[in-house]
């Protein structure tokens, strides 16, 4: 007989926390993938978004923001990482430091 975890599994005090790994849990790398399509999603909206309001295409100047958004994102959502559970990968924030850093160079390059 198989055995699912539910909220109260996880903690009692805090249940936000508590929800987050449950999900974990229960999806692995769903917030892996959210993050991902957050950091898509919002380098295309503000690319676009300033394509059509200053008809000037900056497109490094969104990745390296996005890019750093999504930096402090990862580091919020791995420090709700416990022994048990693992909300999210640590390699994560390393691609979205890299990606910081090769939109920076890129951004000096081709301005």
């Amino acid at each position: 007989m198989e055995y699912y975890r539910v909220i109260s599994d996880f903690d009692t005090t805090s249940s936000t926390l508590a929800f987050f790994q449950a999900i974990a849990s229960a999806v692995p790398p769903l917030f892996s993938v959210i993050l991902f399509v957050f950091w898509l999603l919002g380098t295309a909206t503000s690319y676009f978004v300033i394509l059509k309001t200053t008809g000037k295409k900056r497109f490094f100047q969104t990745l390296t923001a996005m890019s750093f958004v999504m930096f402090l994102a990862s580091l919020l959502m791995a420090s709700l990482n416990t022994v048990d559970v693992v909300v999210l990968n640590g390699y994560w924030i390393i691609f979205y430091i890299m990606m910081t850093g090769l939109s920076w160079l890129g951004l000096r390059q081709y301005k």
